[in-house]
């Protein structure tokens, strides 16, 4: 219900003689508005008695409880090393500089700690190979992280989600491959062992 001045605008409909009231803008004078419980629907008494539905009434008050805490959740979303957990699955499609293309995909299981675990699948079309292995990573608290498989120099760098569902990369590895994509969280388990 909005108070305007003297007077509250609150939702409701004339339903005749009955004087229930659903759906449209009633102005009752705010001096005299008083709420009680009667029965099923929320009661507004004063000369005449006006009736608004309990239902609208609690659906709208959960509402905006609802929207306050997810402004709230919004404004205190970082992350940490434990955005990254569970199993990541990702998918790519990558070229080289002379034009040669390749596929990839691939797990990796984030313990939440900055160790990880990978298992992934390349082809050129012609012949594929498998690699596997580990990594450290690190997860700034805007949600960029580093990750370094096995004995890289140049670790790879991620975006996060603040919820750790899933990240984007590019290639930085200035190794003549360009690449880029997206992973997403299969499981909160590591299933990379």
């Amino acid at each position: 219900m909005r108070f305007y001045g003297k007077e509250a605008l609150c939702p409701c409909r004339c339903d005749g003689a009955a004087r229930r009231f659903t759906g449209c803008l009633c102005r009752v004078p705010a001096g005299k508005l008083t709420l009680s419980l009667r029965d099923s629907q929320l009661a507004m008494t004063q000369p005449g008695r006006y009736f608004v539905h309990k239902k609208l009434v609690l659906t709208a008050c959960a509402s905006m409880l609802g929207l306050a805490a997810i402004a709230a959740s919004a404004e205190e979303e970082n992350c940490s090393l434990e955005s990254l957990h569970g199993t990541m699955a990702w998918s790519e499609v990558t070229s080289t500089a002379q034009g040669a293309a390749s596929s990839g995909s691939g797990q990796e299981s984030y313990d939440g700690k900055g160790h990880m675990k990978y298992y992934e699948l390349y082809s050129d079309g012609v012949s594929s190979q498998t690699y596997s292995g580990t990594g450290t990573y690190t997860v700034t608290e805007n949600c960029v992280a580093t990750v370094t498989y096995d004995s890289e120099v140049v670790p790879w760098v991620y975006f996060v989600s603040a919820d750790g569902d899933h990240y984007y990369w590019n290639n930085n590895q200035g190794t003549g491959r360009f690449s880029a994509g997206r992973a997403d969280r299969i499981s909160r388990g590591l299933l990379v062992k």
